[in-house]
């Protein structure tokens, strides 16, 4: 396939490397750039792309490719707010030596979380955010998108013995105001959006903060990461924001994970036989919720044979080497890899796989589903909104 083909399909469905996220179909051309440009410098956006399976490990294995720029560790719109101050402690957002010891303590305990216990615990949260509705024929796509959004987070927050099984109130304002966070952090927020993350994350800090000191959580893994961090010479303040981003990785992701599960057997029918954690694996790979990432460039350097400079910035399209046939083992890339990949991949997909039997469950149909939806705005998350 050679650059004119590229340009030409490109043109032709109104695609880009960011563009592609929320297009009805990408694969064609994600395909056809990890076969012919897999990695290369698009002038227009002024990034570099990494499309090819093996370019995308490259660079979200090589040293100089960091997750933030290195002269803004904080989204500028979230500079100077409780939701920059929450931002900039995550771990998943920071590279260096600094954040290793904190790290070193999640990712066991997050690879540890019996994704069977967690499905357990949506399906009970899932009766929590039933409670009151009564009987009824079929799940308006309002209730979908509020549940795809909230049933992850409540189920994830429930494993770790956080406080959100008590009552349906509860459970809501822990999840709406983790999707107002996560909402703050995209580049197409705006003023209301910053705010309203800002806003979140004091509420989250201070619920967590009263949760943890009144022992309501001592039946999760919580008090053994506390203790351990205190051990480690760990900042309280460190630990309790990265309990909040493992919420906030529950969020958009695993609701793009469940949306796109249910549009894919609301499309094939025939997929509803088959085991239903193995539509969601199947989703992860072939139509998967985090299509593209970036990686900052912190020194002048050599690239998948390029010459690249410090202060680049390289978008990576995970969706584009997922889809592509051309590695030697097939995998979900929308995990990542590398140093900054999700722990939490069995994890994310049993509570995408719950979710969606609940939803089921409480009267949801994929086919009426898929008949009328559109992609939520973002440059890379691929996350359904039914209409």
């Amino acid at each position: 396939m050679n650059q004119t083909r590229i340009a030409a399909l490109a043109e032709t469905a109104g695609i880009d490397p960011l563009s592609a996220v929320t297009h009805p179909d990408p694969y064609p051309y994600y395909r056809e750039l990890a076969a012919s440009r897999p990695f290369f410098r698009d002038a227009r956006l002024g990034l570099w792309v990494a499309a090819g399976p093996r370019e995308v490990a490259a660079v979200l294995a090589h040293a100089d490719c960091r997750v933030r720029p290195p002269a803004q560790p904080v989204p500028p719109a979230l500079a100077g707010t409780a939701a920059g101050d929450l931002f900039g402690r995550l771990v998943r957002m920071n590279d260096g030596a600094a954040h290793a010891p904190l790290k070193a303590l999640l990712v066991p305990m997050l690879a540890a979380v019996d994704p069977v216990r967690a499905a357990q615990q949506a399906v009970a949260m899932a009766q929590v955010l039933d409670a009151g509705n009564g009987a009824r024929t079929a799940m308006p796509a309002a209730s979908v998108n509020r549940w795809l959004f909230a049933l992850p987070v409540v189920a994830l927050a429930s494993v770790l013995g956080l406080p959100v099984a008590r009552d349906r109130d509860t459970a809501v304002e822990v999840a709406q105001q983790v999707a107002a966070f996560a909402a703050a952090q995209s580049p197409l927020a705006d003023t209301d959006t910053v705010r309203a993350g800002a806003e979140a994350a004091r509420w989250l800090g201070t619920w967590l903060a009263s949760s943890l000191a009144c022992g309501v959580a001592a039946n999760g893994p919580l008090p053994a990461l506390q203790h351990a961090a205190l051990a480690a010479g760990i900042e309280a303040q460190a630990v309790a924001a990265n309990i909040i981003g493992l919420l906030v990785q529950a969020c958009e992701a695993t609701a793009g994970l469940a949306g796109n599960t249910l549009l894919w057997l609301g499309r094939d029918p025939s997929s509803g036989g088959m085991p239903l954690q193995g539509v969601v694996a199947r989703v992860a790979q072939d139509d998967p919720p985090v299509q593209n990432t970036r990686r900052f460039l912190a020194a002048d350097t050599e690239l998948c044979g390029h010459a690249v400079k410090a202060g680049d910035t390289v978008l990576v399209l995970l969706a584009a080497a997922s889809c592509s046939g051309l590695a030697d083992d097939a995998r979900a890339w929308t995990f990542g890899h590398g140093r900054h990949a999700c722990p939490g991949d069995r994890l994310a997909q049993a509570l995408a796989a719950a979710t969606v039997a609940a939803l089921r469950a409480c009267g949801a149909e994929p086919a009426a589903l898929a008949r009328a939806f559109r992609y939520r705005p973002s440059l890379n998350a691929r996350i359904a909104h039914f209409l």
